[in-house]
């Protein structure tokens, strides 16, 4: 399998964040987005919220899709603080409309893109199991980080077919579509999400004695820095 489809990382560095440090971010960016407002200091740490993930990114040198996403979020923020401002009528409600799916939602999606980016599924377990939260939690959530990167790679594999038997050469209407690729897919993802359930339960997740693990979780620098800039931007959108 290319490694660069795969969600989680498998290389044995350290993940660029603690996955708590993570999560708390996805909370924090995500209560940030969807309830600030377009004008003050609540739009000053919608912006600073926003830009995070686009840091991490580039830290983890996905250059492309940082660069994407940097651009876009720059261009709404933009807008919201300007033509949001300065319109009335019915463009103003478009600009509201298109401005307020992008920048209020898309911030939290890219930042759990960057959690499951640079982080590897043992480091992830052993971060729940210190913060105590259940098997019956952290099982389904391992299995759907990988049942996502393996449903991609099918459907790669699907197109791959249909070029090779020459199904694909001509632009394929959506009934086709729906035939070629959707139909091979849907019937591929019982059999997936049965064999990473039994990977899971292979590897012992399904005791209830504590196991054992060879990867390092850990609070650093980089951590704290970030906990203590989250925190600040929370108590901010609280006080104000």
């Amino acid at each position: 399998m290319d490694v660069s489809i795969q969600t989680f990382k498998t290389s044995g560095e350290r993940a660029l964040l603690d996955p708590r440090t993570s999560i708390f971010a996805i909370v924090v960016i995500g209560v940030v987005m969807v309830g600030g407002s377009l004008t003050g200091i609540e739009y000053v740490l919608r912006v600073i919220s926003c830009m995070i993930p686009a840091a991490l990114l580039y830290a983890v040198k996905k250059y492309k899709v940082a660069t994407i996403y940097f651009l876009t979020m720059l261009f709404i923020m933009i807008i919201e603080g300007t033509a949001v401002q300065s319109t009335v009528g019915a463009l103003n409600l478009l600009f509201v409309i298109l401005s307020g799916v992008v920048s209020r939602f898309i911030p939290q999606f890219m930042m759990g893109y960057c959690f499951m980016s640079y982080t590897k599924v043992s480091e992830f377990v052993v971060s729940m199991e210190r913060m105590h939260v259940p098997s019956v939690v952290t099982i389904p959530l391992s299995v759907m980080f990988r049942f996502f990167p393996t449903i991609a790679e099918e459907n790669r594999c699907v197109i791959e077919a249909m070029k090779m038997r020459r199904t694909g050469t001509k632009k394929p209407s959506l009934l086709q579509k729906m035939e070629y690729e959707l139909v091979p897919v849907m019937m591929q993802t019982v059999r997936i999400s049965d064999e990473l359930s039994q990977a899971a339960m292979t590897k012992g997740m399904g005791l209830n004695r504590k196991r054992s693990h060879i990867c390092k979780v850990g609070f650093r620098a980089i951590d704290y820095l970030m906990l203590i800039l989250l925190g600040i931007i929370l108590v901010l959108f609280i006080i104000y």
